[in-house]
């Protein structure tokens, strides 16, 4: 059972748990952001994303302190540890029986956002998926171009003359990399 003062810990949980939502929701726009710029190729505003999403990092580093703060003390205030404390562990404490209305109100508060952080999390795991093979993709069409330009058709890099002296064969490739 939660007391009163568990309550205000709670409502804090609440606000810090629509913290997270809006984070991975930022995360997805980022990520279609991402794979948009690159297919396009537009590098100036890759690193402009780069460096905000840097930040964004660090703003959200408070969040996640705060977060584990809170779960400590509900923790204390659930007399179970820190790791026991999940959202669905909270959720039946706040339904219970013996749960004020304020407190099953709590409770679904908690369910509702528990239920969107599991379907943002799901979908963040599919763009995720979706933005590594647009990358690898990406990386495997470029090691062809180069293979094309620099290597010499299949065969060795480089043939010996009678005297012993070093002769690449430049024509194989569409650039040469001899000095």
């Amino acid at each position: 059972m939660v007391s009163p003062t568990g309550e205000s810990k709670i409502m804090a949980l609440l606000e810090v748990l629509d913290e997270d939502i809006r984070h991975l929701e930022n995360a997805l726009s980022r990520l279609d952001l991402l794979r948009s710029l690159l297919i396009r190729r537009e590098n100036a505003a890759l690193e402009q994303l780069l460096s905000d999403i840097q930040q964004q990092a660090e703003a959200y580093r408070a969040i996640e302190q705060k977060r584990q703060q809170l779960r400590k003390q509900l923790a204390v205030d659930l007399d179970c540890t820190e790791g026991e404390l999940t959202l669905s562990r909270l959720r039946k404490e706040l339904t219970g029986p013996t749960c004020s209305e304020g407190q099953r109100r709590s409770g679904a508060a908690v369910a509702q956002r528990q239920a969107r952080l599991r379907s943002l999390a799901a979908q963040l795991q599919r763009e995720h998926t979706l933005t590594v093979l647009l990358l690898r993709d990406a990386a495997r069409f470029n090691r062809s171009l180069l293979r094309v330009f620099l290597e010499s058709g299949g065969r060795g890099c480089a043939t010996y003359t009678p005297t012993g002296a070093t002769q690449r064969d430049t024509k194989a490739a569409l650039m040469s990399i001899q000095f």
